[in-house]
């Protein structure tokens, strides 16, 4: 074994090491998520968000938007019409909001493979968004067999989620 491959599995050992105790992997997780929501989640109204269970196997965060002009920046146009409708629809009074989320999914975690299901989400279904034909959202999969993986690509596939914040 030349000393370069013999570094590299040294490396590799390590990290493998570093997330075998429990927890440590949701860990490396929930804090790349919550470098995220700074960027894509973060209005006047919620700052310093931190990944909090949400549901039975869904962690992340959530933010609402109150003010109107800011919310129609973003230019997806799965999303943009909607919020649109709901500014001239609910009077600047009653203060409607647009929810932004980013999720995880997961059933568990290992070093040696794990799935999660990343989800970003836009709710215009002021005030009780519940009906989710009144959001948009895209879900990415992402799955892996060794931890380097994991490491490598988790950030990668979170702000592949985070696009339809920007459009």
């Amino acid at each position: 074994m030349k000393d370069n491959d013999k570094q590299i599995q040294e490396w590799q050992n390590k990290v493998r090491h570093n997330f075998e105790s429990a927890g440590q992997l949701e860990k490396f997780l929930y804090e790349t998520m919550d470098n995220f929501y700074y960027r894509y989640l973060e209005t006047a109204e919620n700052k310093n968000l931190h990944t909090e269970q949400l549901a039975k196997n869904l962690w992340g965060a959530q933010s609402f938007e109150s003010n109107m002009v800011d919310a129609l920046k973003n230019p997806n146009p799965n999303i943009k019409p909607h919020v649109m409708d709901l500014a001239k629809r609910v009077p600047k009074a009653q203060k409607p909001m647009v929810r932004y989320r980013l999720a995880a999914s997961h059933e568990g975690l290992s070093p040696d493979k794990g799935k999660l299901t990343l989800i970003s989400e836009v709710s215009w279904d002021f005030p009780d968004f519940a009906d989710s034909s009144k959001a948009f959202q895209k879900k990415v999969i992402f799955a892996y067999a060794d931890i380097a993986v994991f490491r490598k690509e988790l950030a990668l596939k979170l702000e592949e989620a985070c696009t339809i914040f920007i459009g």
